[in-house]
């Protein structure tokens, strides 16, 4: 619009309004629910009473020893080496078969025909029986069978074995030297890893500020409370053995190779199994009681160790020396690592090249480093195989690595907590081997273990003159499963019994963990049943479906999702019985509280036990299988790095506070914080009793558990001398649970098993570093080690001796 005179135009206005519309500030109704949300209205998320526990407390339930009043015909058991490393002369029997009650004694040459004499979970390279030589002081020379107990071990300790000794190889110096007894046809060094992330050596030289370490762990033995025994019985047909394990349907198959026979002519049924910790991947008696039985048809064969005869035959936890060198910025910020990791196989790989591939994988754990570079190397010795257990690999890393990071901190002059801070990967972030981790909760844990920490009323008691204290903190991931491309998956089995119960099938091992109530309770949430209307059957090969090892943190994830699948599709016929009956679609109907209930009309209701009725009436199958098989993708050889390493990853921050007398070097745990995001708590009251088990186990390992080898030679084989922690070592472990949904997981849930003994150690030690001022670098830090830290000049070994074990490895700046 013109204006006439100055011809300038203006802008046209708006047309009076006599009503303006209303100014909204929030919709005009709440968004609309989704009836298919996960809810949990039942079971999941509450602490059930344990579905053993009622066996247990009254001691009914039948452990493998048990098995043998009345049902035991003959008893067996093994004559074992005495010497570390010999040559096999020769084996007499005579004196042994004279013993009253002895019916005969087996060697290597009476293996059945087919058989490979050969056993190991990941390399088949261990003899059941030696043929010629001896690799350690507990490898298997013969087997004797008598008709009483006292009869067998009269005949087991006849038993003559003429050896010639050779070169004992004892620790990672003797194995790696030039001259060095070749321990296997490919020499001495078992395997290793790699991760090569960037350039390390150029952002080393680039660096404000480099400190390096020398860490050496220790072996540990895993020191369940339940024997190895068990019995078991060939009909001709089929060879049954009642034996505690971790992998029933591996335990088959490794029994059927080493014996010769098909895999359908074993069977192998779990019983109750107190405690495993990884102590029981590996086969334990399975195949010898195997064959004495093919030996003696339609006889029940019972077999028991003792603890002796357990802790030294059987495999322990990897020793470990940890070269480590970090290099930051001078405001903190991690620039670079460079990681040389030896490890002691012992005298087999057992699950060896697996803890390597572990440990080179979490050597820089929850810590962003753009640059890595780490070599593990496995190296054979005559000590004990060492294997699987609880946190193998990464358990040995966090020592390292939460260590270095109390060097760095003290160095740059900065608080330790913002150190980690800035450091600690964020959602989104890679870990060591490149993998992007969408959900990272480090931070969160940590800031909640120090929420912890620091809201409980200050009631230190005073200290006295020769007393310090101080607190620390590690911080921890963990991978969950197998990982690495390895096949890794879980089956599950749910139907209605012909008594209206739910059943679920699992392959997986119950031995104190609580996996039966985790799978009874997720079965029993998806079909809107009581949980006290589910029955789970576990670990027998005859029966359930493989499932996996009880290991890798991986049961909750894998059994869970199968459960929950099979469950699930179980549900979807109950739900269409019931959609028949009241005449609606079944997605608006829901399976709560023991009834089908209307989504949307409260008076749609029917029991689910009619709904089963008229199931069978309708010829339904009432039953549901179910597979969860999640791919991982294996590393690059050359580089370590993989975009999927592992299915998920957990994280867990532990803060301990302690008291050092620094006169003898007694360190008393006063405090312990354990707190971990497990995604969802499918039963509480097991999770808290999983972290504070797996702290217990860490205080341990931190301060006094160790086995001593003496050129071969096992010196503690029993709990008198080997020294394990008791209620007077172990304060009461604040448990602290975080719950972020991980969207692989069933209801969210990923598991709790080993990030509590992996985070614990590093937390003790920090504590210990922050109350002498002095970092520590091997363990058990028992009084010992804790005094020569205070007094280096009189220590046994001294710190620069040691250090000289790692050429070029000191503290410095640039």
């Amino acid at each position: 619009m013109r204006n006439a005179e100055d011809g300038i135009r203006t802008p046209a206005l708006p047309a009076k309004r006599t009503a303006t519309a209303p100014v909204r500030t929030k919709p005009l109704i709440d968004p609309s629910t989704t009836p298919y949300k996960e809810s949990p209205k039942g079971p999941v998320g509450r602490s059930e009473k344990r579905i053993d526990g009622t066996e247990k407390v009254l001691g009914t339930a039948l452990y493998g020893a048990d098995l043998f009043y009345n049902r035991a015909d003959y008893f067996a058991q093994v004559v074992r080496s005495e010497k570390a490393h010999a040559r096999i002369v020769k084996i007499d029997t005579a004196d042994a078969l004279r013993v009253p009650g002895v019916l005969a004694v087996y060697t290597a040459k009476d293996m059945p025909p087919g058989a490979t004499n050969r056993q190991g979970l990941i390399h088949r390279d261990h003899p059941v029986l030696a043929e010629d030589k001896v690799l350690y002081r507990g490898d298997a020379v013969a087997i004797v069978v008598a008709q009483t107990e006292r009869a067998v071990v009269r005949g087991r300790d006849a038993v003559r074995v003429e050896y010639e000794d050779l070169p004992v190889v004892a620790d990672f110096d003797d194995a790696l030297a030039e001259d060095a007894p070749k321990l296997h046809p490919d020499g001495n060094i078992m395997g290793g890893k790699r991760i090569r992330k960037g350039d390390a050596d150029a952002a080393l030289a680039e660096s404000d500020v480099i400190v390096s370490e020398t860490f050496v762990t220790q072996t540990v033995d895993h020191a369940f409370l339940d024997i190895e025994a068990g019995i078991g019985q060939w009909d001709g047909h089929l060879l049954t053995l009642h034996v505690s394990g971790q992998w029933a349907h591996e335990e088959r198959r490794l029994t059927a190779l080493a014996l010769g026979l098909p895999m359908e002519a074993v069977r192998i049924i779990t019983p109750a199994t107190g405690g495993a910790f990884g102590g029981r991947e590996d086969l334990s008696i399975q195949v010898y009681l195997g064959l004495v039985a093919l030996k003696h048809p339609g006889k029940t064969i019972a077999m028991r160790y003792s603890r002796e005869e357990s802790m030294r035959a059987r495999h322990k936890r990897h020793a470990m020396r940890i070269h480590y060198t970090v290099g930051a910025k001078k405001d903190g910020t991690l620039t670079a690592a460079k990681i040389t990791v030896y490890s002691d196989e012992g005298a087999y790989a057992s699950t060896g090249p697996a803890v390597l591939r572990k440990a080179a994988s979490h050597s820089t754990g929850p810590l962003r480093v753009p640059n890595v570079y780490v070599d593990v190397y496995g190296v054979f010795t005559n000590n004990n195989p060492t294997g699987a257990m609880r946190g193998f690999g990464a358990c040995q890393m966090a020592i390292a690595y939460c260590g270095m990071m109390d060097r760095l901190a003290e160095r740059l002059g900065m608080d330790r907590v913002e150190l980690w801070r800035k450091n600690l990967i964020r959602s989104g972030d890679e870990v060591t081997t490149g993998q992007r981790i969408p959900i990272a909760t480090a931070i969160e844990c940590m800031d909640a273990a120090l929420k912890q920490f620091r809201s409980k009323k200050k009631d230190d008691r005073p200290l006295a003159p020769h007393e310090k204290r101080g607190w620390g903190m590690s911080v921890i991931c963990f991978g969950l499963g197998y990982g690495d491309g390895f096949p890794d998956a879980s089956r599950a089995i749910v139907k209605f019994n012909a008594a209206g119960r739910l059943e679920v099938y699992t392959g997986g091992v119950e031995y104190g963990q609580g996996l039966l109530n985790m799978a009874g309770q997720i079965a029993a949430e998806e079909l809107g049943v009581p949980f006290s209307q589910v029955d789970v059957i576990w670990a027998d090969t005859g029966r359930t479906l493989e499932s996996g090892s009880s290991s890798a943190t991986r049961q909750t994830y894998f059994t869970g999702n199968a459960v929950k699948i099979a469950a699930s599709e179980l549900r979807e016929q109950v739900l269409d019985i019931a959609g028949k009956l009241l005449g609606v679609h079944p997605h608006e109907l829901d399976l709560h509280d023991g009834k089908a209930v209307g989504r949307y009309n409260a008076k749609l209701v029917v029991p689910i036990d009619k709904l089963v009725e008229e199931g069978r009436r309708r010829k339904y199958s009432l039953e549901a299988t179910g597979i969860f098989k999640p791919r991982t993708v294996c590393e690059n050889y050359d580089t370590g790095q993989s975009p999927r390493s592992f299915i998920t990853y957990l994280f867990a921050s532990h803060i301990a506070q302690v008291v050092v007398d620094i006169e003898t070097g007694e360190v008393r745990v006063e405090r312990f914080i354990a707190c971990h995001d497990v995604g969802k708590a499918i039963n509480p009251q097991s999770v808290a009793g999983q972290m504070i088990g797996g702290a217990t186990q860490g205080i341990g390992m931190a301060l006094m558990e160790e086995v001593i080898m003496d050129d071969g030679v096992m010196r503690n084989p029993n709990f008198t001398d080997y020294i394990l922690p008791t209620f007077r070592d172990v304060p009461t472990i604040e448990t602290v649970i975080v719950e972020n949904d991980d969207p692989g997981g069933p209801y969210g849930a990923r598991g709790i098993g080993e990030p509590p003994l992996i985070a614990a150690t590093p937390a003790v030690l920090s504590a210990i570093g922050n109350a002498i001022g002095v970092c520590p670098h091997t363990t058990p830090c028992n009084p010992q080690r804790v005094w020569e830290l205070l007094h280096p000049e009189e220590a046994q070994v001294p710190y620069a001796a040691r250090l000289s074990l790692a050429p070029g490895h000191a503290m410095m700046f640039k």
